[in-house]
């Protein structure tokens, strides 16, 4: 046995024990006539006692990874710190497994090293206590998924990663055939159409742990590849799915970080737009859009004239903001597409404003009176032909201010649903495209107005958000063939693109189909909010940087010609410098 405890399990009641320990020596002080050396584990430490001969003899240095053998005995001094702190090991035998060279970096909590060098060395990065609480953290969550969803009736079951590529909304990356020349597998992007099938195979609960791929850019909530808490429900009805995803995610928090969630709240697209100016709304703190357009579309301002007018209000914030603030504000509103944002203040019982001019007397009192305008409140508008649009922008501004002004209090859990989705919407050039896969069934009330308006339709889809992060998204699927015919139809698919497409689970569709739906919850996600940090990598064991790299094994890579060519592909682009 080369241990008989962990460098966290040794406490007072373990004095006079011989005991062998193994891990990484972390720290060393050496005092002259004797040393100690924290020795560390993935458990925690231990403080490990060495006369001065053992000491020089031994030549120990950070990192080297060592067994002790010795006696426990109480500690002079308790360090609080440690849940060892009343203890330490006085060493009798050290032997030494292997020396370390020259650390890239120190292995300790706060480190001034570049990223792409933490992941070249990942393996000594997963060592730092913070990235080994965030691995151990994601297993938590695995295990607590498992025991919440096998005690709701729910059967896990794997679906192939090989899988035949269909548009689902990203780039599929693929997998040449050998024995299939010119022919290729996709990566999964989800499970979404293997898990319809299993519920037409009468599974009834299906869930997975699934690894899902996309080839899209890479940002700091993204990867390449990523894992998702797949499940599937037949026999359902849209709160129920909602219950399931509600239940799960308040014994996940429970479970891994003793956080009790609150009831999740419920709101709908239109109102998560036009309220919060984003699709996964950040409920924490109280600073709303308003609608405008009825006061300020008709005022006599032209650039507000047949325009959706949306209401931002700053309280007591006229007298601080400058001119410069305003032109940092409308370089946010570019990357929105919009034209800008106008400001009015409120200072002196007066507007004061470039804009007011513009704008009759009758509106700016409606304006005072709708919206309870107070002394030094200020008024940021923004106007588009489309609502969204001007919802959106003044949405992103929102979220800079609720930060400038720390709104925000990072102790508190505000998860809710967004329901009520629109299903469809119109190109540029008028055509009907899906804001979902073609399987998500609409609102059974709005089934009306697929003749007359699709766009009027809404869907059974819903998202999860937990404090502006979206955690989940989901839907119930169509079990009607005569609604799938009509959506496949007001997507323009012919039955050729169908059959190429889907033609596998069309053909399942004939055979008797169960009321469903699921969801997909990302793991990473949300890993980042129980582990309270703001890079999707930090939760990773061995991930991509953000060129879809990785600096650890150098991949992607270039393989032989020989291997390529057994695959009958040919090369045609080289490296950048070539």
């Amino acid at each position: 046995m080369l241990r008989t405890h962990n460098c966290s399990s040794l406490r007072k009641e373990d004095v006079s024990k011989t005991v062998t320990l193994t891990g990484w020596v972390d720290t060393i002080r050496n005092i002259g006539s004797f040393a100690f050396v924290d020795l560390r584990d993935r458990f925690g430490k231990t403080q490990i006692y060495l006369d001065s001969q053992q000491f020089e003899k031994l030549n120990l240095k950070n990192e080297y990874c060592i067994q002790v053998v010795g006696k426990v005995r109480e500690r002079k001094e308790r360090n609080p710190h440690l849940l060892t702190g009343d203890i330490e090991v006085v060493a009798d035998k050290v032997t030494v497994f292997s020396k370390c060279a020259v650390l890239p970096f120190p292995i300790q909590e706060e480190i001034n090293v570049s990223e792409d060098t933490r992941l070249k060395y990942r393996y000594l990065d997963l060592r730092r206590p913070n990235m080994l609480n965030n691995i151990i953290l994601r297993s938590k969550i695995a295990q607590a998924t498992r025991e919440f969803l096998d005690e709701h009736d729910f059967i896990e079951v794997d679906t192939p990663t090989l899988i035949k590529s269909t548009p689902e909304g990203a780039r599929d990356y693929l997998v040449p055939s050998r024995i299939y020349p010119g022919s290729f597998y996709a990566l999964p992007q989800s499970p979404q159409l293997y898990k319809q099938l299993l519920m037409i195979s009468g599974i009834d609960r299906y869930y997975q742990l699934a690894h899902c791929y996309r080839d899209e850019d890479q940002r700091a909530d993204r990867q390449p590849e990523f894992m998702q808490i797949d499940c599937e429900m037949s026999f359902v009805e849209r709160e129920d799915v909602l219950n399931i995803i509600e239940g799960l995610l308040k014994h996940i928090f429970k479970k891994c970080i003793d956080v009790t969630l609150p009831d999740f709240e419920r709101i709908s697209y239109e109102d998560a737009i036009t309220k919060y100016g984003s699709d996964k709304p950040d409920t924490r703190y109280k600073l709303l859009l308003n609608d405008a357009t009825d006061i300020l579309g008709d005022c006599g301002f032209n650039a507000f004239k047949d325009k959706y007018v949306s209401l931002l209000i700053i309280e007591n914030y006229a007298d601080k903001i400058s001119r410069k603030n305003m032109d940092e504000d409308n370089q946010l509103a570019k990357k929105y597409s919009v034209f800008g944002f106008s400001f009015i203040k409120y200072l002196n019982g007066e507007f004061s404003s470039s804009i007011v001019k513009n704008i009759d007397p009758e509106s700016l009192e409606a304006l005072k009176n709708r919206f309870a305008i107070k002394e030094n409140d200020l008024l940021i508008i923004c106007a588009d032909s489309k609502k969204e649009k001007a919802c959106v922008a003044l949405g992103a501004l929102r979220v800079a201010y609720a930060n400038k002004l720390k709104y925000i209090d990072k102790n508190v859990y505000k998860p809710l649903f967004v329901i009520d989705w629109p299903l469809f919407e119109k190109d540029d050039e008028g055509h009907i495209i899906s804001l979902s896969n073609p399987f998500t069934r609409p609102i059974d009330e709005d089934l009306k107005y697929l003749d007359s308006d699709p766009t009027k339709v809404r869907s059974t889809s819903y998202d999860t958000v937990l404090n502006g992060v979206e955690l989940s998204s989901g839907a119930l699927r169509i079990h009607d063939s005569d609604i799938q015919k009509k959506i496949f139809s007001l997507l323009g698919l012919s039955d050729e693109d169908i059959k190429e497409r889907f033609s596998f689970l069309v053909e399942a569709l004939k055979y008797g189909v169960p009321p469903e739906g699921g969801f997909g919850i990302g793991v990473e996600r949300l890993a980042m909010e129980l582990a309270k940090v703001d890079n999707v990598r930090d939760v990773i064991a061995f991930p991509k940087n953000l060129k879809a790299f990785e600096p650890l094994s150098s991949c992607p890579s270039k393989v032989p010609v020989e291997d390529t060519d057994i695959l009958g592909i040919k090369i045609v682009a080289g490296d950048e410098n070539e």
